[in-house]
């Protein structure tokens, strides 16, 4: 036992591995093997496991873990490991049942005791491989196994201040520590001795931010507070080890605040293997890069974020479907800042590495961390110390766990630089405020939260655990979901479906164990999963047995359910007995639905007969009788006496059944055993045209089981005889006189004397078509039979859809030439039309070549109406056809059936008819109103008479508002002058004065408006509505009638309306609207000379307020508009003139089209900003304004600068000889 003690820590940090220093531990004389014994005593054992699978195996189920402030759970904690909590979730992803929350209290112990005795200060950074090695702010690194055993210490002695980051190789030899003043160490795992002190290898006067190894085993790398990244190849030459630094970035060129090297663990089958991957991030921007074998630049890209909030990177192998259904497992970085994530995905195509987006995720609150917990999930850490589990599939935010009491450890020490005296950049430090990368890390899918004095995991429960889980806390309800859940997810893998099935046999087992006081708990989530793994006989036995006597009735609700959803087909004999009972009482039409679909062999056959007997559920007692007895005649025999008009269930039943037998089909479903098929169509079919019944009482009519089917329904019968005559039984001579037979006894049946005609002609459409269709022979007796029904003029109660069907029969007898040895076309014609079958009619005219008097059949036969138009649409072209005749024969028909169809088809393609078929309309005014109508509805080009015969029709017809609206909608083509006589001859006073409007006759429009105006005498509003539209119609009259006049016509408005009290509401109105049109002091005049003025003093005086108001306004509008004018031209006369004066650079004396000098009298045109300029009387001979210079092409402004004429004091003219250049006075300036 003594050799698994655990070395203290005060004793591993003095000892000669940890310091050569012991008179710390002979001083201070403490018993320390004595302590540990006592508090982190661990059993014995001979094979130490792995850490994650001793941290995986831990029953951490219960409650709340004592560090974290929160009540002790009643389980006696393991002297190794603390209780879960009782997190705080938000309820989604099972409410808490993914994520495990562990304290490892023998780890947290130590570090609380190296705080206290040591003075080690608090834990600073973390590192997890195969041991667990843990920072301190006092520069100390304690090194942990797997069973949280301290195996030892180191302690700095160059004072470099707190451990910054710490990192362990891919086998868990080395351990990195980088320290907050610059010092990289390198410590082996198992003796903790330090191989490699490294004080030069990073920035100087900077602290190290991250050390990590890449996929190389000698290589690692390190990022320091200036931003740089550099890389650490280690070396071992002779003996000695060394270090080679190389700066990889340099933070000169943008902070980098992350960086995350790919590790790959697929033992080089991966394309990826050969080089040394690493993904780097600043403020600003995230980057990939590969440092073996060269340095390059894969992709780069943007990284947006608020300023404190820094960057996060997370590498994990996934497995990637494609598009194409391939698959591969890559790469893929998560990369954050802000609420965002962003993942992506590495791969190797054609020979390059290439980087591509899968998606984005959007969280609620700013981020802290983002770590990936195996493939599938990502968790990340908020600013308010939740935890979000994130399915990165679906991205859906799983379960969220609070980590506030965890006391989580910040970094923002060494953003901010405060050991190397703050020697970084502002926005470096803001960012780092919350910096947790070396806090929180993962491994697996567990996630390590460091706290000042504790460590925590963030587990992620297999589908195995979650179930537990939800069982220990009796959520029944969702373990069962979750278990049917991976059980129907592996249905492509057969040994996780074998072991899906055996976790739910084993819940099932639980729920037995644990449902003793409420059995009936969960009971419907449990038979589903039995049913669903088929497991039934766990579900008859023992479950049954379970709930016998007390929960019976929901549990056969359950099965029922089942049964009803075709998941199960069978039961137990015992528990059919109990269902059958269950549903006799309480509901049998279920019981019978529930029989439909059972396998008969379990039921009761006895019980169950019975009770569809005596509760009449005649389907499940054909199912019986032809599946369990093999009877397909005894459900006939025993049903059919009962079927009356008034049993429609029971008559559909039987026909439904006879179908089905005689097409071979299984009733209600399936298939008739086909040994079987031609049996059963032989005892149907001879059962139903059985002479005399089993139970004959000696008075019944013959045949009475078909006679009953038809007396119930005739023509669905004939359709079930119909569907039998189609079966290949009846194909065949033996068939043949089967049909005959048939129809012989449907004959005797349905006579006149036993069936109504209704019912015969049912009969008889059957027969012909069965005739038209070759079933029978053509039978001459039978055929005049037939004919003489269809023939018939007038049948007693015949309705349109019996006619049509008479029709039909008809027609297909005619369409297969049967009755052609009856009668000639010519007799079938004139039947035809006496019997009003139209359609036989159209079809005789047809075969004819009659086609002046097919419209006929169309017009007399109202169903047909809508296809008429359909008929001469597609034989208008046709000429033989006759269209137009039949059409112009039959208009006015036409005209009342659908005149708009009608219209149409003439202005499409008989427009030039329109005139005369307008003239043979004259007489009948409502037709032919409807007919202009349509013309004109149809924007048809009308002549000014007829548009005007068209407004006459109107007034007669419509009211007057649809006259005014027509006027409004038409309101050219037709004459002013006539138009205002005819709706003045009908007295539409509105009507005129639009039409005066339109005339700009508003003098005669205002007059007739006032004449209306006083004749109103329907009330106050009415008035005031009338009074506006007259101040509306001056308003647009304004610009057209002389001053004089609108005065007037504004005059004998106001002298009308002021003295009326009730139209006092809206003299204010109209007198502002006057004062816009008519002098101002005559308005005023005219208000105070009108005696008894509706408007009051205050009116008035607002009005005149109001004037002055407005005139006050335009009076400083037009001073404003004044001034602002007077200003424009100011600047631009002064812009004019300071071009005027200014100094011109020439660079040439010769005119750029003759090539003479420019020192002649003549005006001189300078060009633009090149200085090349031309005279005046060259630009006029060209006869073309210059776009570009002639000379050297440069573009020319809209104005060329011009010299009226050459100034004696500007140039003289010897000198100009002389020089042959030009003399300026004023400093040359380019002209632009």
């Amino acid at each position: 036992m003594s050799e698994l003690k655990a070395p203290s820590l005060q004793s591993l940090l003095e000892s000669e591995r940890g310091s050569t220093d012991s008179l710390l531990a002979e001083s201070l004389q403490l018993d320390f093997e004595d302590l540990d014994d006592a508090e982190f005593a661990i059993p014995p054992t001979d094979v130490l496991p792995t850490l994650e699978a001793v941290l995986s195996e831990f029953e951490a189920d219960s409650d709340v873990a004592s560090e974290l402030g929160m009540p002790m759970p009643h389980a006696t904690p393991t002297p190794s490991i603390g209780e879960d909590s009782t997190i705080r979730t938000d309820g989604r992803g099972g409410g808490g049942s993914i994520m495990r929350y562990t304290l490892l209290h023998g780890i947290s112990a130590q570090l609380s005791s190296a705080a206290e005795r040591v003075n080690a200060g608090a834990a600073s950074s973390c590192a997890v491989s195969a041991f667990i090695a843990i920072g301190t702010s006092h520069g100390r690194i304690l090194n942990f196994d797997v069973t949280q055993t301290l195996k030892w210490a180191h302690q700095d002695k160059h004072g470099q201040g707190a451990v910054a980051s710490l990192a362990f190789n891919a086998d868990s030899t080395r351990l990195l520590a980088g320290y907050s003043r610059g010092l990289v160490a390198m410590v082996d795992t198992h003796t903790g001795d330090v191989l490699r002190e490294l004080f030069d290898v990073i920035t100087p006067n900077t602290g190290v931010l991250h050390v990590k190894w890449t996929s190389r085993s000698s290589l690692a790398l390190c990022a320091d507070a200036g931003g740089s990244v550099w890389s650490l190849s280690f070396t071992r030459k002779l003996g000695i080890r060394g270090c080679q630094s190389r700066c990889l970035f340099s933070g000169a060129r943008g902070e980098v605040c992350a960086v995350e090297p790919l590790i790959m663990d697929a033992q080089g089958r991966h394309e990826l293997d050969q080089y040394c991957i690493v993904a780097l991030a600043t403020l600003s921007k995230y980057f990939i890069v590969t440092v073996r074998p060269r340095l390059r630049v894969i992709k780069y890209h943007v990284l947006q974020g608020p300023p404190d909030c820094l960057p996060l990177l997370a590498w994990h192998l996934v497995l990637i479907q494609a598009a194409d259904t391939s698959r591969s497992v890559d790469p893929v970085i998560v990369v954050g800042r802000g609420n965002q994530l962003f993942f992506h995905q590495l791969f190797v195509s054609n020979g390059r590495i290439t980087l591509l987006y899968l998606r984005h995720v959007q969280l609620q609150g700013s981020l802290l961390s983002a770590h990936w917990l195996g493939p599938k999930c990502v968790a990340s850490l908020d600013t308010a110390e939740v935890i979000h589990l994130v399915d990165v599939r679906s991205s859906k935010e799983l379960e969220c766990m609070d980590m506030a009491n965890a006391g989580l450890v910040y970094g923002s020490a060494q953003f901010k630089g405060l050991a190397t005296g703050g020697n970084v950049s502002p926005a470096f430090a803001l960012a780092g405020s919350n910096a947790c990368y070396n806090s929180v890390v993962s491994r697996g899918t567990q996630l390590y939260v460091l706290g000042a004095r504790s460590l925590h995991i963030i587990g992620v429960r297999t589908w195995s655990e979650r179930i537990s889980y939800l069982v220990k806390h009796h959520r029944w309800q969702e373990a069962c979901q979750l278990a049917l859940d991976g059980y129907l997810a592996s249905v492509d893998r057969p040994r996780k479906r074998a072991q899906a099935k055996e976790r739910i046999i084993m819940l099932f087992k639980e729920y037995i164990a644990n449902s003793a006081r409420a059995p009936d708990y969960c009971l419907g989530a449990i038979v589903n999963c039995l049913i669903t793994v088929g497991e039934l006989d766990l579900l008859w036995t023992q479950l049954w047995e379970k709930l016998h006597n007390s929960s019976t009735e929901l549990f056969l609700q359950h099965i029922s359910e089942h049964i009803e959803r075709e998941t199960i087909r069978s039961v137990n004999p015992v528990i059919s007995q109990a269902l059958v009972d269950y549903w006799l009482e309480h509901s049998p039409a279920k019981l019978e639905r529930l029989i439909l679909k059972l396998d008969w062999m379990c039921l009761d056959l006895n019980q169950v007969l019975k009770a569809v007997k005596k509760h009449r559920l005649y389907r499940a007692q054909i199912y019986l009788n032809t599946q369990a007895l093999n009877d397909y005649t005894a459900a006939l025999t025993e049903l059919l006496p009962l079927v009356t008009p008034e049993e429609t269930d029971l008559g559909n039943c039987l026909l439904v059944y006879v179908s089905s037998c005689l097409a071979g089909r299984g009733y209600p479903s399936g298939e008739i055993p086909v040994e079987l098929v031609h049996q059963v169509k032989h005892d149907v079919l001879r059962c139903l045209t059985s002479q005399q019944s089993k139970e004959n009482a000696g008075d019944e009519m013959p045949y009475p089981y078909l006679r009953a089917l038809l007396k119930f329904d005739t023509r669905e019968t004939l359709n079930v005889i119909s569907l039998a005559f189609q079966e290949r039984e009846f194909s065949n001579e033996l068939g043949l006189s089967h049909r005959k037979r048939i129809i012989n006894l449907l004959l005797e049946i349905m006579s006149p004397e036993n069936a109504t005609w209704a019912e015969i002609g049912c009969l008889l459409n059957f027969i012909a078509q069965q005739i038209s269709m070759q079933c029978l022979p053509r039978d001459r007796q039978l055929l005049e039979r037939v004919l003489s029904h269809l023939a018939q003029e007038e049948i007693a109660n015949e309705s349109s859809r019996q006619h049509s069907e008479r029709e039909n029969a008809w027609h297909e007898l005619l369409s297969s030439n049967c009755l052609a040895e009856i009668s000639s076309d010519e007799e079938q014609l004139r039947l035809a039309e006496r019997a009003k079958c139209y359609c036989v009619v159209e079809y005789l005219l047809e075969k004819l070549n009659r086609y002046d008097t097919i419209l006929d059949c169309y017009i007399r036969n109202e169903a047909r109406h809508e296809t008429m138009f359909a008929y001469m649409e597609r034989h208008v072209i046709t000429p033989e056809r006759c269209i137009y005749q039949q059409l112009r024969r039959h208009f006015r028909e036409l005209l009342k059936i659908n005149a708009k169809e009608t219209t149409r088809l003439l202005a499409l393609h008989y427009p030039e008819k329109i005139p005369e078929l307008l003239d043979n309309l004259r007489k009948e005014e409502p037709l032919l109103y409807v007919f202009l109508k349509c013309l004109n509805d149809r924007r048809t080009e009308l002549e000014a008479s007829q548009l005007e015969l068209l407004l006459e029709l109107h007034c007669k017809m419509e009211s007057p508002a649809a006259v005014q609206e027509f006027l409004v909608c038409n309101h050219s083509g037709y004459r002013l002058d006539h138009a205002i006589a005819i709706v003045e001859s009908h007295h539409l006073n509105r009507s005129v004065i639009y039409l005066y409007e339109m005339q700009e006759s508003y003098a005669k429009a205002f007059d007739l408006s006032m004449d209306l105006l006083k004749s109103v005498a329907g009330g106050d509003e009415e008035a005031a509505k009338e009074a506006q539209e007259i101040c509306a119609l001056l308003g647009r009259g304004s610009n057209i009638l002389p001053a004089a006049e609108l005065e007037r016509c504004w005059f004998v408005l106001l002298q009308y309306i002021l003295p009326l009290q009730e139209l006092q509401s809206i003299t204010k109105s109209l007198l502002h609207e006057a004062s816009q049109h008519i002098d101002l002091h005559n308005l005023v005049q005219l208000i105070m000379n009108t005696h008894n003025v509706s408007s009051s003093f205050g009116d008035i005086k607002d009005l005149l307020m109001g004037m002055l108001d407005s005139s006050r306004q335009q009076t400083e509008g037009l001073r404003h508009s004044a001034g602002m004018l007077c200003q424009s031209l100011h600047l631009e006369f002064a812009q004019r003139y300071r071009n005027a004066r200014r100094g011109l650079w020439v660079t040439s004396t010769k005119c750029s089209v003759c090539r003479q000098r420019l020192y002649d009298h003549s005006q001189v045109l300078i060009l633009g900003g090149c200085g090349h300029g031309l005279h005046e009387e060259c630009m006029e001979e060209a006869e073309t304004q210059f776009e570009e210079c002639p000379r050297c092409f440069s573009v020319i402004p809209d104005q060329s600068l011009a010299l009226p004429r050459p100034n004696k004091n500007l140039i003289s003219i010897s000198t100009s000889l002389e020089m042959g250049a030009l003399q300026l006075k004023a400093p040359p300036r380019r002209f632009s």
